[in-house]
């Protein structure tokens, strides 16, 4: 799991759980809206704003290998990224 442009690099099941149950608990009542980023599956994430609609947060760009999620790869700069996949920057209540 990564999240470009930041540091953050995790490998492993108790890692990324650790730190989504953790730090990236904020990422709790996400939305996510499935688009294509490289030829995969890849997911516009929204996270909750306080007047009870949602934001967008990240571009989520799977990799897939033999069947399995292999890595989960998060970009931030959403204002520039979800209009070229027809994201919304706003999912309204």
């Amino acid at each position: 799991m990564s999240m470009p442009p930041y540091a953050l690099w995790m490998q492993g099941h108790e890692d990324i759980v650790g730190w989504l149950l953790g730090q990236g608990r904020e990422c709790r009542s996400s939305r996510l809206l499935p688009t294509r980023a490289n030829g995969t599956a890849a997911f516009g994430q929204y996270r909750q704003s306080p007047d009870g609609g949602h934001e967008a947060w990240a571009l989520q760009v799977l990799e897939i290998a033999g069947g399995r999620v292999v890595g989960l790869n998060s970009f931030l700069d959403t204002a520039r990224l979800f209009p070229h996949f027809g994201l919304p920057l706003r999912l309204e209540p």
